[in-house]
């Protein structure tokens, strides 16, 4: 038996990871939205690892059909990050003392901090 609004098909939208890649992401996704047809790219599921997850999350909020609008937003947000917005040198500390006494060979604080602000709730 087949529901009545049922789709033939299920479309999801994979996203990888690799750092600036995430930035490289959203041009991708801004010129398949400006380009090609908006429909192609309402996604049912969206997924992704790393960058891919932080454009995941940013994607996310925006309802189906705004796939155009959220191309534009994340792209622009994507190009206003610096290195510094994501991560920093553990202050006086070599990197022999960040991989024995740190979480991490670069603190990832101002990460945390800026997605934090990008996604807060209006």
């Amino acid at each position: 038996m087949a529901l009545a609004n049922a789709k033939d098909t299920c479309t999801a939208l994979v996203l990888a990871g690799g750092g600036s890649n995430g930035a490289w992401e959203a041009g991708v996704l801004w010129g398949l939205t400006h380009y090609g047809n908006p429909e192609d790219f309402a996604y049912d599921w969206i997924t992704g690892v790393s960058a891919g997850a932080i454009n995941t999350a940013a994607l996310s909020g925006w309802p189906t059909g705004s796939e155009k609008e959220a191309s534009e937003w994340l792209s622009y947000t994507m190009s206003t990050f610096t290195t510094h917005d994501i991560w920093v040198e553990w202050p006086d500390t070599t990197i022999e003392e960040a991989i024995t006494t740190k979480p991490s060979i670069l603190n990832d604080e101002p990460a945390v901090a800026t997605f934090t602000e990008i996604f807060k709730e209006p």
